[in-house]
């Protein structure tokens, strides 16, 4: 009985010890990984001191090479768009249509198809045959007088421009053919064109006194092809409308070697209009609004490209001017309008002046032009 009590003692004992070293171990086990969460979060503390020093000493380098490409307005921004002005708005030209006759749409053309036909003898002299000739140009067929000197040739060429005759007046060499046939017993050959609506030039219109400008233009090249013509330029002679129309052929083409212009109406084709105006009125009558399409005041711009005075300097070759101080068709002005403009121009002009003398020149006065014209062209053209 007495061992029986002892035994159960002592099993009571061994359970009591193991509950309690069960209990101790169970309050002991979390500290190892209490220690441990300590130990690694005051390393963690720790770190950033570390961690701040590096950033430190490395700062400055880091930041200048890495600051331009990270900054948000040098990268992240878009780029400002580039206001790219509009273009112009065109100008337009109301008046393009009648480009082709300015001194400029004149400068732009091929002149010169075709040939020059004998189409009869008008009358043979001692001195030179006088020939009524005809030539394509602008779709018309034009004729005018060529007076070729006795002898093989080659002569030298004079193309001379009439000036203003009434359609109904005028005839073949009218207002050419006292100074032809002076040029051609010198040895000149020269061809005097009637131009168009004249004798027996087809009609046409010459819209702002261009169209006579054209017809000249058109004969200077099948005038070098002549087999009697000396090869080379032409000279070129114009009185009165046929001076203006001269002057502006001068300025135009680059075959004329000199030029005579005599009394010429005015260089300035609006000055000009309303010359024409106040003749057309004196006789009771109107310009013609089909060649004057377009009036200066509507078109002021055109009818300075249509003037040969600001193309002057186009005009290289020597000219020689002529006028009758006692004019009563032509003031000064218009002439030296034009000598003046070719002395701005450094060009190589000479101006002859004849005291008291009408339109056109008489007498003694005259002998001394016509002696002139030929030293002139015998100068330049041989």
């Amino acid at each position: 009985m007495k061992t029986t009590l002892y035994l159960m003692l002592i099993a009571l004992l061994v359970i009591t010890g193991c509950a309690q070293e069960s209990q101790q171990a169970a309050s002991a086990a979390p500290a190892a990984p209490i220690a441990q969460a300590s130990s690694l979060a005051s390393s963690m503390q720790a770190a950033p001191s570390a961690s701040s020093t590096i950033e430190a000493t490395t700062q400055p380098t880091m930041t200048a090479t890495a600051t331009p490409t990270s900054s948000p307005s040098a990268t992240a921004a878009p780029p400002t768009p580039s206001m790219t002005p509009a273009p112009p708005t065109p100008t337009v030209d109301p008046f393009a249509q009648y480009s082709p006759l300015t001194i400029e749409g004149l400068r732009a053309r091929d002149y010169g198809e075709g040939m020059i036909e004998i189409v009869r003898t008008m009358e043979e002299l001692p001195t030179f045959t006088r020939y009524l000739f005809a030539y394509r140009g602008d779709g018309l067929r034009l004729t005018g007088m060529l007076n070729r000197p006795k002898g093989s040739g080659p002569f030298p060429v004079v193309i001379l421009v009439h000036g203003y005759y009434p359609l109904d007046v005028y005839k073949t060499g009218s207002g050419t053919k006292l100074a032809a046939d002076y040029l051609a017993s010198r040895g000149f050959l020269t061809l005097s064109p009637d131009l168009r609506s004249h004798a027996e030039s087809d009609d046409a219109p010459n819209l702002f006194r261009a169209g006579h400008v054209i017809d000249v233009l058109n004969l200077i090249p099948l005038t070098q092809r002549l087999p009697e013509a000396r090869p080379g330029k032409v000279g070129l002679w114009g009185h009165s409308n046929g001076g203006a129309i001269a002057a502006k052929v001068m300025v135009v083409s680059d075959q004329v070697g000199a030029t005579l212009i005599y009394a010429p109406a005015s260089l300035t084709i609006a000055e000009d209009y309303q010359f024409r105006v106040e003749r057309a009125a004196a006789r009771g009558a109107q310009i013609d609004p089909v060649e004057w399409p377009v009036k200066p005041d509507e078109g002021a711009e055109l009818y300075q490209r249509l003037s040969p005075l600001p193309y002057l300097e186009y005009a290289n070759m020597p000219i020689q001017i002529h006028w009758g101080a006692g004019d009563e068709v032509v003031p000064r002005k218009w002439p030296e309008d034009l000598y003046k403009g070719l002395i701005a121009e450094g060009k190589q002009v000479e101006w002859f002046e004849y005291p008291e003398q009408p339109h056109s020149l008489t007498g003694q006065a005259n002998q001394r032009y016509l002696q002139r014209m030929v030293e002139f062209f015998g100068q330049h053209l041989r």
